[in-house]
Parts: C-alpha cells; structure tokens; sequence
C-alpha cells in the first residue's frame, strides 16, 4: 500500500505538520508573552510528532530513507528555530507579578490580578 492510500497515516502526517505552524500563529495572535511561548512548547510537539510519523513511513516503505532525509532535515531546523524564539521570550515572561519590559504590541500578562479562595465567594 502507497502512503497516498493509507489515508489514516495520511491525515496523521498532514496534521501534525501542520499543527506545528498554527500553534506558533495561533501563540503569536494571543499578544502575551507567556501564552506565545506556551504555544510554542505545542508546536515542538507537533513537529516532533511529524517527524515520527515521517520516520513510520519509511518504516512501513512508504518512503525511502533518502526521500525522508530532506523532510526529517527541515524538521530539525524548525525544532531548533522554534526553540531558540521561546527562548528568546523569557525575559518578557512575568511569573511573578513584577512588571516586564515587552517588545511593543506583546503583553505580559492579562492585567491586574486577583487572588480568589475557598472563603471569597
């Protein structure tokens, strides 16, 4: 059976790649530095998951190693780039409730906080 017949593996493949770059454009739309990089964690898991499923491919013969090798590379490279933005947005991250210098348009945070309990109703 062709890949283009497995029309589960397929839909598998096709999802997971491109999982990965609406996480990171759906994260980015959110304008919060903490949510962006949060996506970001979402998109590592999709484009690793892609490469896994490449990897069954060649796997069940759907594709050579060599036929993989130019997908699996790119794979690699937006792993790395994907990493390397998320890193890049600590800094803006507030965890603690001290304020953060954000590049323009990108919040820290959603506003003023409020702390809720059990005895608050």
């Amino acid at each position: 059976m062709a890949a283009c017949e497995d029309y589960r593996f397929k839909s598998q493949l096709y999802e997971a790649a491109a999982s990965g770059e609406s996480n990171v454009a759906e994260g980015f739309h959110r304008f919060v530095a903490g949510e962006f990089a949060h996506f970001l964690g979402f998109a590592r898991a999709s484009i690793g998951e892609a490469q896994v499923r490449l990897q069954d491919g060649v796997d069940r013969g759907y594709f050579t190693d060599a036929e993989a090798a130019d997908c699996l590379k790119l794979g690699t490279e937006a792993m790395a780039l994907v990493t390397a933005l998320k890193t890049s947005l600590q800094p803006f991250i507030n965890t603690r409730g001290k304020p953060s210098t954000a590049p323009a348009g990108l919040r820290t945070d959603h506003g003023p906080r409020t702390t809720r309990t059990l005895d608050n109703k």
